[in-house]
């Protein structure tokens, strides 16, 4: 029996395709790592309300730990914690002063100012009380399910985008483009509605439900409709750039486990503009606080869809149609 040797294309092709897995995975672990092994604040905003002594503001502040932010009185410092404009409060109250935290905001920043700023305070021989506000319920006591169902959305967009491209092909003209988009917008609703509802099994959201079905739907847009753009430029080698972006580096700078200020550098500086970040956010708002506004987070993910709709279109002027290789593989192959 004859040897079945690959030929040179497929030894290089091969080649090629452990190389980029490679890298991909060590990607992968350098980003986990550099952006959580060690969660340092920076700057993270605090109210700060009128009465407390001017030295304890500055002392706050100093090292960069901590952004203060005025407030005229300690009902003013929890209206800028109820807009998840800051993340506590220092309040006077009597003779003591109050340190008041929003595990809802992020459990690591609450245990930081509980754990660290509270002490500090007393260190100076100052009488400090903690209150918490906005508490996370007993069945998520980390915050955590919000930010894998957002988890889970990102990844049914770039997945379905790629399955969408088997079946539709991942550079074809404007009308299976468009076909794509449709089926991307079937599923956004579908696993909007029910990565909310098991959210809200698991966390017991007492509201919001319509929010976080809209945010889902917008995070599978978000991270579709750029997938099927990346993949009508590159081919399906498209799917692994969505990958290195939204996974890669989007899910550790989304500020999931760590609020978005304790991670270090790039992760903290552009965590909030990926689909992840804008999404983990919005859920945490549209779940513990309804006062919060939602269109910072909403804009940011409507920026990434339209993006991906007008790259994907106008990549698709030059559509090369189904290959035979996507039509065998495909359901669009079958007659």
């Amino acid at each position: 029996m004859a040897s079945q040797r690959p030929d040179r294309r497929t030894f290089l092709l091969a080649s090629a395709a452990i190389a980029a897995v490679s890298l991909l995975a060590m990607l992968f672990i350098a980003s986990y790592a550099g952006a959580l092994h060690q969660p340092k604040p920076h700057d993270v905003p605090v109210a700060v309300a009128a009465g407390v002594p001017a030295q304890v503001t500055a002392g706050l502040e100093s090292g960069g730990s901590i952004e203060a932010h005025d407030a005229a009185d300690r009902s003013a410092a929890l209206d800028q914690i109820n807009r998840r404009d800051v993340y506590g409060a220092v309040v006077p109250a009597g003779r003591k002063l109050e340190v008041v935290v929003a595990p809802a905001a992020s459990a690591a920043i609450a245990d930081f100012l509980t754990g660290k700023v509270a002490p500090q305070l007393r260190r100076q021989g100052l009488p400090v009380q903690v209150e918490t506000v906005h508490p996370l319920p007993d069945s998520d006591t980390r915050g955590l399910v919000g930010f894998y169902t957002v988890v889970g959305w990102a990844i049914a967009g770039y997945l379905g985008a790629t399955l969408f491209g088997l079946v539709f092909g991942t550079s074809p003209g404007l009308s299976r483009v468009a076909w794509r988009f449709a089926a991307l917008a079937t599923l956004g609703l579908i696993v909007g509605i029910g990565g909310a509802a098991i959210a809200k099994g698991f966390a017991g959201y007492d509201h919001g439900f319509l929010k976080l079905v809209l945010i889902g739907f917008l995070t599978v847009m978000a991270t579709g409709t750029i997938t099927v753009a990346l993949q009508q430029f590159l081919g399906i080698i498209g799917t692994g750039v969505a990958i290195l972006i939204f996974v890669v580096f989007g899910n550790p700078a989304a500020g999931g486990a760590y609020a978005t200020e304790l991670l270090p550098g790039i992760w903290r500086e552009l965590g909030p503009l990926t689909p992840s970040g804008a999404a983990t956010e919005a859920v945490r708002s549209a779940a513990y606080f309804p006062e919060a506004s939602l269109w910072p987070q909403l804009l940011v993910l409507l920026g990434w869809v339209a993006v991906g709709l007008v790259a994907a279109a106008i990549a698709s002027r030059n559509g090369r149609g189904i290959t035979e290789e996507e039509a065998k593989a495909s359901l669009a192959g079958v007659a």
